[in-house]
């Protein structure tokens, strides 16, 4: 569905639902030059369980009118926008990556609405080489090799998702090659993040952390010190998923967020 915020067009895709504000929310968040397919499998199975479900294509992103935010902080401003204007309570948060990020700042400066949040691969911070930054301004499909390359494990490289027949690393490449800007902005906004354990000390609904054991662009480190500085976080680590295990490892992902969803935020 498209919507205006702050005087420009956005999407979000309701998981094949009409979105009822009345409904617990889920709002799911993704990472860097990403958009709302990316949570396709999950944001169906909560619409379909009586759930309001959100998943933003952020500013510059695919169906949202740019240009792209700059900064993680902004993200988490114009989130709280959204929320606003769609006037949607009790809210579950559910990121990955960025998302995460994006995710940390919004919870922690917006926590009234807010019922749960879960953090999926990441830390922190997402300090970027610069040599990534570089080649996302200048030589976009480079960047983007290099990122699906370390960003996914076995079942990515060998072609082993849940739909036969289908490359998740293809599916990758072509999102993230529409978003060039936004892919660029993106890093730079990660790179530049500092405020992770000050807004990590703010969380103060239920949360859980999904870290992934093959993670070579979220290492095991960045992940725990974001379960160190959170309050009483649930952690659960799934061993053979690489960095994207909300495709990589669907099934396991999706069974971890409905029992903590459904005990935090039930929905009638």
């Amino acid at each position: 569905m498209y919507f205006d915020v702050n005087g420009k067009q956005a999407f979000a895709t309701t998981g094949g639902k009409p979105f009822d504000n009345k409904k617990p929310a889920v709002i799911f968040l993704q990472g860097s030059g990403l958009d709302h397919t990316f949570w396709g499998l999950h944001s169906r199975f909560f619409a379909f369980r009586n759930y309001a479900v959100l998943v933003p294509d952020f500013p510059g992103h695919s169906n949202s009118e740019g240009p792209a935010l700059t900064s993680i902080e902004a993200i988490a401003d114009w989130l709280a926008k959204v929320v606003e204007t769609l006037a949607v309570d009790n809210i579950s948060v559910v990121a990955h990556s960025q998302g995460c990020l994006n995710a940390l700042e919004f919870v922690s400066r917006y926590p009234g609405k807010v019922r749960s949040v879960s953090f999926i691969a990441s830390g922190l911070a997402t300090p970027v080489n610069p040599g990534l930054i570089d080649a996302a301004e200048n030589k976009p499909e480079s960047a983007i090799a290099m990122m699906l390359s370390w960003g996914f494990g076995h079942a990515g490289h060998f072609h082993q998702g849940p739909i036969p027949g289908n490359s998740m690393i293809a599916g990758g490449r072509k999102i993230m090659g529409g978003n060039p800007d936004g892919l660029a902005s993106d890093l730079k906004a990660c790179d530049a993040y500092r405020n992770g354990k000050a807004a990590a000390a703010g969380i103060t609904v239920p949360h859980q952390v999904i870290l992934a054991g093959t993670d070579r662009m979220a290492p095991r480190k960045a992940g725990m010190a974001l379960v160190g500085a959170l309050a009483n976080p649930e952690l659960h680590i799934i061993q053979e998923s690489g960095h994207m295990v909300p495709i990589e490892a669907p099934n396991e992902c999706r069974l971890l967020l409905k029992n903590f969803i459904f005990a935090n935020n039930p929905a009638s």
